[in-house]
């Protein structure tokens, strides 16, 4: 009788462990409103291609060699800074690093690109890093923009999140960013 009950008991904790498994499998992401406006500046010294973090999250960019994907030609790099920044409405500021990976001058001009965006909270801790691909499109003579940025890496706080950010406006004078990231 002991045998059985002991057989019993562990037969149920093993039905109810493999349910709770199963019903994790199905339950919805979480996922976090970004928001701000984003400004970019040239960057000449190009810092996405010093920067320890472009080699793991873009390790086909930098090829061992020493040779970039990057345009790296002036004009190409840029940093940036989130303004106004939220996520879940809390507070964010943002660094970004991007730089061109191709450009067509045609017309539309149209671009890729590789960015890293540093987030910290309003006392300058870190959140977290995300690292994305980026497609654009020049809207206009004027320098707007419509870009789709997707995530492709993440670490800190960050660390497995999807999501996508939109970009649409005149980066260098500021544009409105929105996106939202998911686990």
């Amino acid at each position: 009788m002991r045998k059985l009950i002991l057989n019993l008991s562990f037969g149920i904790l093993a039905a109810l462990a493999y349910t709770s498994y199963a019903l994790a499998a199905f339950l919805p992401p979480i996922c976090q409103k970004f928001e701000g406006t984003l400004t970019l500046s040239i960057d000449p010294a190009c810092q996405i291609l010093t920067r320890s973090d472009t080699r793991i999250y873009f390790p086909d960019l930098l090829l061992p060699n020493g040779l970039s994907q990057f345009l790296g030609v002036p004009g190409t790099c840029f940093t940036g800074a989130i303004t106004n920044g939220e996520l879940d409405n809390r507070p964010v500021i943002g660094t970004s690093y991007s730089g061109q990976t191709t450009h067509n001058l045609e017309s539309p001009a149209q671009f890729s690109a590789a960015t890293t965006l540093i987030l910290t909270n309003q006392n300058g801790s870190p959140i977290g890093n995300i690292y994305f691909r980026d497609a654009g499109l020049f809207t206009d003579g004027a320098g707007s923009v419509r870009e789709q940025l997707v995530v492709v890496g993440a670490n800190g706080l960050f660390w497995g999140v999807k999501g996508t950010v939109q970009i649409a406006g005149n980066e260098f004078t500021g544009a409105p960013v929105t996106g939202q990231f998911c686990r």
